[in-house]
């Protein structure tokens, strides 16, 4: 699979993670569509994320590591909880230490 392939394959994870946020918020849509769900910015973080999964699937793809669509939308998919995850292991530093 080559990068671009292997990107859009992610990209398509990405937004499949998206499509289970709105399947899981489906029984409340009666009430009418969310305030959160009109705003640019709530729109513009989710295409930020989806992309986040295209360009994880990149990375890989650019280590040498071998992927199948598969595996590629499944990391796409995760990508979000990859990054929180990745982020949360990021030690605090202190204000006050001198290097």
């Amino acid at each position: 699979m080559g990068v671009v392939e292997g990107f859009i394959w992610g990209l398509l994870g990405g937004c499949l993670g998206e499509l289970l946020n709105w399947f899981n918020i489906r029984h409340h849509l009666h009430r009418g569509v969310p305030d959160w769900s009109k705003s640019w910015l709530y729109w513009a973080i989710t295409i930020l994320m989806a992309g986040a999964g295209g360009l994880l699937v990149f990375a890989y793809l650019k280590t040498g590591a071998t992927l199948n669509p598969l595996i590629a939308i499944n990391l796409g998919l995760s990508a979000p909880l990859l990054l929180k995850t990745l982020s949360a292991q990021v030690p605090p530093i202190d204000p006050g230490a001198s290097g």
